[in-house]
């Protein structure tokens, strides 16, 4: 499992695809946001500096190597800016509710640019289980010594088949 917390946090809303393109995380021990992907800050501020009541609010997005934009939204405090490249685990941000957000969490979705509408389904890529409530836990810890993630030899059905187990025991 790969979350933008250290430690556990909560899933307050689900992955709905077109109608919810990301999750809605809270985190529990830490409000600490991280990235979850190497790579490049391709956005981080305002998505509409006139009007603070919309969309994400503050948010940033992470450019992988894959080209995959991951989006962390409605967050308090930014702390990167553009061009800054970044590693898993790397703070970039704080939990928050800016935007047009109910109470203080982080909408966490990957899509294939900045324009909604291209999103990819978040629970695949982060193996967080697309189920509300909690609380979940990646493992992460501060001081932890992070390893590449091992190379990928699961055919689709067998990871299709994980996941299907996943949502299961989930359910």
């Amino acid at each position: 499992m790969n979350s933008p917390y250290e430690g556990k946090f909560n899933v307050t809303q689900r992955f709905k695809g077109s109608a919810h393109d990301g999750l809605d995380l809270v985190g529990i021990d830490s409000k600490e946001i991280h990235a979850t992907a190497d790579g490049k800050i391709v956005y981080a501020g305002w998505e509409n500096p006139d009007n603070h009541y919309q969309g994400f609010g503050q948010y940033v997005v992470i450019q992988d190597s894959k080209g995959r934009m991951f989006h962390f939204g409605h967050l308090s405090e930014i702390r990167c800016k553009v061009g800054d490249t970044v590693k898993i685990t790397d703070v970039i941000g704080i939990e928050g509710s800016t935007g047009h957000s109910t109470g203080s969490h982080c909408h966490y979705c990957v899509r294939t640019s900045l324009s909604p509408g291209t999103f990819l389904d978040i629970n695949q890529i982060s193996g967080i289980p697309n189920v509300e409530g909690g609380p979940y836990d990646d493992g992460y810890r501060p001081g932890q010594q992070t390893t590449p993630a091992p190379k990928d030899d699961h055919s689709k059905e067998e990871l299709l088949q994980e996941l299907k187990a996943l949502y299961e025991k989930y359910s």
